[in-house]
């Protein structure tokens, strides 16, 4: 062979490997694996406790027992702009399938391919979010478990526990659509019950400080909805609150650890299983555009005696009301 033609034939050879090195891996059906995309907005404990329970349901399935699944996982850390381009890698990627904790993360993916099946774990309102056509069933390839607190219940708890309370304090992240959609539906409960809310908006968790020194003298309680945003702050809004003897309410269990007096909170761990069970249900071949949007109607409620004692909280009235654990 010629020196010339041995050249021609290594350069051939080069740009053949180039383009298969360029070419995006395909996630979904990679030598008979079957990957599964886990994409998690911020790291919360909220959002760890969906991952454990998705995981730990689907991994025992008689599905993953018949294939090779394999999880890939993905974190933005609360970074919109790790928010795009972790959804144009996954959308490249081509996964079967995936797990989105955090609505902001779903619209995007859902935007970039709306052929990917999405399964959000606790979404709050995918409909208000433009992810859902309707609760009964997305019309979408859309699936879901949704976190939205029974927000009679909520107010419910507020006056049982500290029936003095006239003014809450409500902190959420007006980009976060879960968030918005809590407090619209707040806005209209407490309409005409002699209860009023005082709104602060933030952005970051770094305009938290701001919102809450805003809020001294000014509220008698303050209210968490579910938000991404507020709640990587949480410890430091529970310090805020013990340091000016505000009653906190949460949505978290975990919430409590940080100086909430009570908290209506969710199994995120089992809202993680049944987000998996969803998933199963149309890998098995159940059409996801007519899954209704799973909503956990009997949350638990949790009270701090400790909180209680520091505040002069009696607690004994909350036995009225139903699955109750107070505990020090």
């Amino acid at each position: 062979m010629s020196v010339r033609r041995l050249i021609i034939l290594t350069a051939a050879i080069a740009s053949i490997v180039l383009v298969f090195m360029l070419v995006p891996r395909r996630m979904g059906n990679d030598n008979g694996r079957i990957q599964i995309a886990i994409f998690s907005i911020v790291e919360i404990e909220p959002i760890a406790e969906l991952r454990k329970g998705f995981r730990a349901e689907f991994e025992q399935s008689e599905f993953a027992h018949s294939h090779k699944v394999e999880f890939v996982e993905f974190n933005a850390q609360g970074d919109s702009a790790l928010v795009n381009q972790i959804s144009d890698q996954i959308v490249s990627s081509k996964p079967r399938l995936a797990f989105v904790l955090g609505t902001p993360a779903a619209q995007a993916l859902q935007k970039r391919s709306p052929d990917l099946l999405i399964v959000q774990g606790a979404g709050t309102d995918p409909v208000s979010a433009g992810l859902a056509a309707d609760w009964s069933g997305s019309g979408r390839n859309y699936i879901a478990t949704s976190d939205l607190p029974p927000l009679g219940k909520q107010l419910e708890l507020i006056h049982i526990l500290t029936p003095k309370v006239v003014r809450v304090g409500v902190i959420y992240n007006p980009g976060e659509t879960n968030s918005v959609a809590v407090v619209s539906r707040l806005r209209a409960l407490t309409h005409g019950r002699g209860v009023s809310l005082v709104e602060r908006s933030v952005s970051t968790s770094g305009d938290i400080p701001l919102a809450l020194a805003s809020l001294l003298h000014r509220v008698d309680a303050i209210y968490l909805p579910p938000d991404n945003t507020v709640y990587s702050a949480i410890p430091e809004i529970g310090q805020f609150a013990k340091e000016n003897q505000i009653p906190l309410y949460a949505t978290t269990q975990g919430a409590m650890d940080a100086g909430a007096l009570a908290a209506l909170s969710l199994d995120f761990v089992e809202l993680g299983k049944e987000s998996a069970d969803l998933a199963l249900e149309v890998l098995n071949g159940k059409d996801p555009r007519t899954i209704p949007i799973t909503v956990n109607r009997n949350p638990s409620i949790q009270i701090s005696a400790r909180v209680a004692r520091q505040l002069a909280v009696d607690t004994s009235a909350a036995s009225k009301l139903a699955k109750v654990k107070v505990f020090n």
